[in-house]
């Protein structure tokens, strides 16, 4: 099947296109935009061109920021023309790969193959390779990048490499769809060009939602982005997919809890940041339920693929912690001593719509070279056809392999209970009875 090519929006997005414009806007009118008013995906086309100095930098340049650390790739199989995936490309099934920059360099032009922690083979005609999620603060040689990107050209003055990370990966590497539960997101294309495919959160019951693998504050689709197959997931053809693809100097704004698909059309490099939203107080105490929940229920578990396949590798702490750390995590979380008042007031301070941006205005964005994420019918997106190969993915495999583990806990009994247990309804419900005790009936 072939890869949707979205023609229409691209004419519409590359037309008349005038970076100076957009820096017409003032970056506190954009601040407060982002944080008060803007709930759906924008795209401010090439603003970073002129005021992000990376943009300049050649793809060997970011050689002087890695150093000669060996640095961690999470690797996977490229899909096939033609094939559809029937689950997502699970972080716990791709392998791992330690090389340096250099070295990925020369991997992603074919003059070299890697062997992954486990002693595969692999080269970059049959596998991508991802450096993704990588706190910049943590980079060998951070000062390289001191004046190179500001986020003030948004008005977040206050953040910098401390809150922002990283992401490096060849042709196809990709992330499997998800919410992210708390804040909000603005991703700086860098080098390269990424697609996203976005949904609202009014439409995740299309998306298959699974807290499997478990990953504090993500909550995965169980759909095989970013080649679905429609057999497995047949509701999905009722979603309305909002598509774009990046380019170098683009910045794409995700708001709080928008689904999101991406993946690298060519090798690239992109910087995001999340910026803490009000709200976010009460997501940190439905994840702490969500955290105990799981934890709870798979205290005991002896198998380690049993263990490996519900928590992501970051998450897998978790199946050391006891029930008094577990109960500890949820009594800080629900407990703390939080200055509501003050994160409301801040809030207010930012100011409300003000009507000086004007998003909803399609005539208005195009003045000033900003972009409404299109909307497309699934099928415009992504044609479906009965006639495509469906590829049988590991993770299918890893559940009838967990079918005939000798184990009393079997993978997918297991799977349905953690989605019972934090499945949003109950969490909200949680949620309320929990602020009921502390502060009364509202």
């Amino acid at each position: 099947m072939a890869v949707p090519v979205l023609k229409k929006a691209r004419q519409e997005c590359s037309q008349d296109l005038c970076p100076e414009r957009t820096s017409l806007l003032n970056p506190q009118t954009i601040r407060r935009a982002i944080l008060n008013d803007v709930n759906e995906p924008l795209v401010f086309k090439g603003y970073l061109k002129g005021k992000w100095k990376c943009l300049e930098w050649e793809v060997k340049d970011w050689g002087r920021v890695l150093g000669d650390d060996n640095l961690m790739f999470r690797v996977g199989a490229r899909v096939k023309e033609g094939d559809q995936l029937k689950s997502p490309q699970w972080e716990t099934e791709c392998m791992k790969v330690s090389m340096k920059y250099c070295d990925f360099l020369e991997w992603i032009k074919g003059q070299k193959t890697c062997l992954s922690q486990c002693g595969s083979q692999v080269n970059c005609s049959t596998h991508w390779a991802y450096f993704d999620y990588f706190y910049m603060k943590d980079l060998e040689h951070p000062e390289h990048l001191l004046g190179a990107m500001d986020w003030g050209t948004f008005g977040f003055t206050e953040r910098g490499l401390t809150d922002s990370t990283l992401w490096i990966g060849s042709t196809g590497a990709n992330t499997p769809c998800h919410i992210d539960t708390y804040g909000c997101n603005l991703v700086a294309q860098v080098m390269g060009k990424k697609r996203w495919v976005l949904f609202p959160k009014s439409q995740s019951e299309y998306l298959s939602p699974t807290r499997v693998p478990y990953e504090e504050s993500s909550i995965y689709s169980e759909v095989g982005f970013p080649r679905p197959n429609t057999s497995s997931h047949p509701r999905l053809v009722s979603t309305t997919p909002h598509v774009v693809t990046l380019e170098a100097g683009d910045v794409l704004f995700v708001p709080n809890q928008w689904w999101h698909s991406v993946e690298n059309i060519e090798f690239a490099v992109s910087v995001n940041t999340w910026i803490e939203l009000p709200s976010d107080d009460d997501e940190r105490v439905k994840e702490a339920i969500v955290m105990h929940q799981i934890g709870s229920l798979c205290q005991g578990i002896e198998s380690v693929d049993l263990i490996s396949s519900a928590f992501n590798p970051n998450m897998m702490n978790m199946a050391t912690m006891t029930s008094t750390d577990l109960l500890n995590l949820l009594v800080h979380k629900v407990f703390q001593n939080t200055d509501t008042e003050g994160k409301q007031e801040s809030k207010k301070s930012e100011g409300a719509h003000t009507g000086v941006f004007d998003w909803t205005n399609e005539e208005w964005c195009r003045s000033y070279n900003i972009t409404r994420v299109e909307k497309l019918l699934f099928e415009d997106y992504y044609g479906t056809s009965s006639n495509c190969e469906q590829k049988n993915t590991d993770s299918e495999k890893s559940a009838k392999k967990y079918n005939s583990l000798p184990d009393e806990i079997q993978f997918s009994h297991l799977k349905i209970l953690i989605d019972a247990f934090t499945d949003p309804r109950v969490i909200d419900q949680m949620k309320k009875i929990l602020d009921e005790k502390l502060h009364g009936p509202s």
